[in-house]
């Protein structure tokens, strides 16, 4: 329990590689998941798997991040979840996981891909669907008001 041993410890520390990682399939997570150190790439996937206790066919990317250093990515996929073991895999489609790492900045006046609409085909279902509700409710009302009437009428 010398001098050697603080040193030995300082210089493992340093040695770890700060890493992120997140799920992409089934569910694709926009944020990155889980972040810290490793001894490797391999070993923190390890850790994700473990920690977000992903299923058999889950796959997920990890990120290495350097100081100075362009980001790599490795995709993972867990082979089978008893007992755990993971290998690497291709990505699903090209830029799933990468976009938010390395996005180009781009000038308003270059070529730029046309902003896509956003699909509102949920939110005038569900204001028919609201609609359709709000009426029958009402509908459904007036019914018993006449009903509770003619009862006490009748009753009287």
């Amino acid at each position: 329990m010398g001098s050697g041993d603080s040193f030995d410890f300082e210089f493992r520390e340093e040695m770890l590689v700060k890493y992120a990682a997140k799920k992409t399939w089934p569910e694709k997570s926009s944020a990155w998941e889980h972040q810290g150190d490793g001894d490797s790439i391999e070993a923190f996937a390890n850790e994700f798997a473990v920690l977000e206790q992903l299923g058999a066919d889950s796959e997920f990317v990890v990120m290495e991040k350097e100081e100075g250093v362009s980001p790599k990515l490795q995709f993972f996929r867990v082979a089978s979840d008893s007992p755990l073991q993971i290998v690497a895999a291709e990505p699903r489609s090209s830029g799933n996981a990468a976009a938010p790492v390395e996005e180009p900045a781009t000038e308003g006046g270059e070529d730029s891909a046309p902003v896509e609409m956003p699909n509102l085909r949920p939110v005038i279902s569900t204001f028919f669907y609201m609609g359709k509700v709000a009426f029958i409710a009402t509908a459904v009302i007036a019914l018993m008001a006449v009903g509770l009437t003619y009862l006490k009428h009748l009753l009287a």
